[in-house]
């Protein structure tokens, strides 16, 4: 179902994948206090929103296979792939390569990514207060990962990825909010993600020690995580 909250959120991720480069570069706050706000708040939903959800979907998963542990390994999975993706660019095939088939191997994984992400959010069943609440730190997280995409290949992300990521972004939304809501394939999907999103955060935006400003990235980090619980506790989310 199309909800105001939706569409809000749906131009929000679209527009960040346009513009992060330009967010973070213009950014009223510094670019560095942007980006330790990003990374607070993305670690904190990873820790208080995607991991009790992995572990709540493979509770309701009831252990059907073998191990009992089928979507955790979808999210090493998840894990997995998108530190091999970093690390081809940093192999001596890679230097190889142009920087085109370099650059166009990882914007393809995080249309993926990209996908999935917002495929997840649109076919969950939040509303109001909630869905902007996860929008936000789903939007700060857009920006990180894609701001430090487009930094090391500024030219063709400028001229080329970043409308790549906007359509893959644009197509999760809109299947999101038509395609199913639930079963294994959308439990798989937030799996995987869940790994992806994981690692995405605590290697891209976690702050090195001379790009970050810590008390920013404490602060959003733990105030982040104390709203989440109040609210999730307060409308028993």
């Amino acid at each position: 179902m199309v909800t105001i909250e939706s569409i809000i959120i749906g131009i929000v991720f679209i527009l960040i994948q346009l513009y992060a480069l330009t967010i973070v570069e213009r950014s009223p706050i510094g670019e560095q206090k942007l980006l330790s706000l990003s990374g607070g708040v993305a670690i904190a939903y990873v820790f208080i929103y995607i991991l009790p959800t992995l572990h709540k979907k493979q509770e309701e998963f009831g252990g059907s296979l073998a191990l009992d542990t089928e979507l955790y390994f979808l999210g090493l999975l998840g894990l997995l792939v998108y530190f091999s993706v970093y690390s081809f660019a940093q192999t001596k095939a890679a230097s190889h390569l142009t920087e085109l088939t370099v650059y166009m191997v990882q914007v393809s994984f995080f249309m993926v990514y990209s996908f999935i992400i917002s495929y997840v959010v649109f076919s969950t069943d939040v509303k109001r207060v909630e869905s902007l609440f996860y929008g936000l730190a789903i939007s700060l997280h857009f920006i990180g990962w894609s701001y430090h995409l487009g930094k090391k290949h500024h030219r063709l992300h400028k001229n080329r990825g970043r409308y790549m990521l906007a359509g893959a972004t644009f197509l999760g939304s809109i299947m999101g909010v038509f395609g199913p809501s639930s079963g294994l394939l959308i439990e798989s999907m937030i799996a995987f993600s869940s790994g992806a999103m994981l690692f995405n955060v605590i290697s891209k935006e976690l702050p090195f020690e001379k790009h970050a400003h810590l008390p920013t990235f404490l602060i959003s980090s733990l105030v982040y995580a104390a709203t989440m619980i109040s609210l999730k506790a307060f409308f028993d989310w």
